[in-house]
């Protein structure tokens, strides 16, 4: 089964994206996802496109998506690599922070609507993505928590949209933290004003892991070391921005 089986609303609630979202998504990786053979039974690229998709919606573990496509297991692997390869090739056209005048003079309006801030550019934050033990150095990876995870840096612009590479942050001339201690009206309005602008970046996370489920506690650790699991990480943020671009109702 492909999304071209799918009804529109089985594919909005599978692949979190309208089939001509996918559709299109499939034809920008159709040479890097041509069959090449795979055991003697090539896969056609919408077969790859939605094994991959779906294992990124769904959890982080390759068993449901192989019942959804009714393909073996290590099919589903291979789908989701040639995919993962694919979009990571293709992340820098949509996690990407323009710095032209006109990007930058629309997220500090943006911004500035939100609750008044001045010439704001973005919201930083991080999240942990949790991950299977790394075989090197495990004590390396282990949060405050208690369980394996990579610590990923994100910023996002008024929209939503997500950037992300790779703590807390100090205050600088370029970076605005809540004042902790109190010492006047105006510092209460700039804490509630920078507290209800940062909601943004809060709701930016939860929507990526609402989004993409393997990147959420809930739907396991992903089952990869930390190399492969960081390019997984950038291709959600990626497909997250892509289906913003395409109008979708995330």
């Amino acid at each position: 089964m492909t999304y071209l089986q799918m009804s529109e609303r089985q594919c909005q609630r599978r692949l979190q994206m309208a089939r001509e979202a996918v559709t299109h998504l499939c034809a920008l990786l159709n040479d890097d996802l041509q069959p090449m053979g795979f055991c003697g039974h090539p896969m056609p690229v919408d077969l790859k496109g939605t094994a991959a998709l779906n294992f990124y919606t769904s959890a982080s573990f390759q068993e449901c998506t192989s019942d959804l496509c009714g393909v073996m297991q290590s099919a589903v692997h291979h789908c989701i690599r040639e995919v993962t390869n694919a979009l990571y090739r293709r992340a820098i056209d949509y996690v990407c922070f323009r710095m032209d005048p006109e990007s930058q003079a629309q997220r500090a309006i943006g911004f500035g609507f939100i609750a008044g801030l001045p010439q704001v550019q973005g919201l930083i934050d991080c999240t942990h993505v949790a991950i299977k033990a790394p075989a090197g150095r495990p004590a390396a990876y282990l949060n405050r928590k208690d369980f394996h995870s990579l610590n990923v840096q994100l910023v996002c612009d008024h929209h939503g949209g997500v950037a992300s590479w790779r703590q807390g942050f100090p205050l600088q001339k370029w970076l605005l933290t809540l004042v902790r201690n109190l010492t006047s009206d105006a510092e209460e309005r700039y804490n509630a004003s920078h507290g209800a602008t940062r909601a943004t970046i809060e709701q930016a996370i939860g929507m990526l892991k609402m989004l993409f489920r393997c990147l959420d506690r809930s739907g396991g650790a992903l089952q990869y070391q930390s190399e492969r699991a960081a390019c997984i990480i950038a291709v959600c943020c990626a497909l997250c921005n892509y289906a913003l671009s395409k109008g979708e109702t995330l």
